[in-house]
């Protein structure tokens, strides 16, 4: 089957529910779209946020999540972009696995491919933090605190989270409706403070959270895998039209 002539229809396959295999970092924002699944028909199944940081290892991990919802699963949809390689390799199984068509999670938050694309042109430097990363504590200071200073101390963690985004410009808070924003704009700015980095907020958009859950699953918006197929990098270098 040719790429533009996947179905454009959110309904399964086959009987059984919609799986959606998806970083945690989003749970705010699919749980809270979770509410207009009327039927019951959609599972969501969660995985560890820390797996961005070792790409090389999500592909299996992801791979063991498919192969189990194979037994019984309409449709596989991932909530995953190509997040550095981290789904090449990904083989469907029994059913259609469908994966939105974007380099990593930001357009997924800002909520299309060309909004994300517009953003990137206007401004390379934008270092972007949504509910997820800091409820995670995966921000930059969250990242210090929580991992760098145990393993080199504060001094050096210090200097070392500053080398490591020295290149941003922005620290740049996605309001996506869900979260404490007070709370979250508190930390969003100390991250910005502490980094010697402008500081701004935009809105974000639950348009394609909403596609993940319920399609329909456009070949602009999502690159379908036959049963069989693998998932590779090429169709993720599309840019948008």
């Amino acid at each position: 089957m040719a790429e533009n002539d996947w179905p454009k229809t959110g309904k399964p396959d086959a009987p059984g529910p919609r799986v959606i295999i998806a970083c945690r970092v989003m749970k705010h924002e699919l749980d809270a779209m979770r509410g207009q699944d009327r039927e019951g028909d959609i599972e969501i199944r969660y995985l560890d946020q820390n797996l961005h940081r070792t790409p090389e290892k999500m592909p299996g991990l992801i791979q063991e999540q498919v192969d189990e919802a194979s037994e019984y699963a309409g449709l596989i949809v991932l909530g995953y972009g190509l997040c550095s390689n981290g789904i090449v390799g990904v083989t469907a199984r029994k059913q259609r696995v469908c994966i939105p068509r974007v380099h990593d999670c930001i357009a997924l938050f800002l909520g299309s491919r060309r909004a994300y694309f517009d953003a990137f042109k206007k401004r390379a430097g934008t270092y972007y933090l949504t509910p997820g990363w800091v409820a995670e504590e995966k921000d930059p200071l969250g990242m210090m605190e929580n991992e760098y200073t145990s393993k080199m101390g504060r001094e050096t963690a210090e200097w070392g989270i500053k080398e490591e985004l020295k290149h941003y410009t922005h620290i740049v808070l996605i309001d996506t409706g869900t979260g404490d924003i007070e709370k979250l704009r508190k930390r969003a700015r100390a991250n910005a403070g502490f980094l010697g980095k402008a500081y701004e907020e935009v809105k974000g958009s639950a348009a394609y959270f909403e596609r993940i859950l319920f399609g329909p699953y456009d070949p602009g918006d999502f690159v379908c895998l036959e049963p069989g197929d693998k998932a590779g990098q090429k169709p993720f270098m599309k840019q948008p039209e």
